[in-house]
This record gives structure tokens, sequence and C-alpha cells, in this order.
């Protein structure tokens, strides 16, 4: 888990008293899906334009 996680949870329940672990995941889901889905798009462009993934590494 993150560090902040409970630094989080407390700025949740600063405005929603009745706010815990399970209300603080599910207003954070939308975001880890948005980011999952843009950097797996921004991986297949990336190799797609043949950029090489690392120093000597190739990408074909």
């Amino acid at each position: 888990m993150s560090a902040y996680f409970v630094m989080a949870l407390g700025f949740l329940q600063r405005y929603r008293r009745s706010a815990g672990i399970g209300t603080l995941a599910s207003l954070t889901l939308p975001l880890s899906v948005a980011m999952l889905v843009a950097w797996t798009l921004l991986f297949y462009v990336w190799w797609a334009l043949g950029i090489p993934l690392g120093p000597g590494a190739p990408v074909r």
C-alpha cells in the first residue's frame, strides 16, 4: 500500500465522516483504470514507432 494512503483517508474523512477504505478505493478506481489505459496506449505507440525500450534493448 502507498505510504500516503492513511493521509488520503484522513483528508477524505474530513469531508465525508462515514468514509472508509472501501470509499477511498472506489473513488480512486476510475483514476487507476484511466492511467492503465493511457500508459498501455503510450507503450503501443512507442513500440509502433520503433523507439528503443532502453539502452541496448531494441524493439524488434
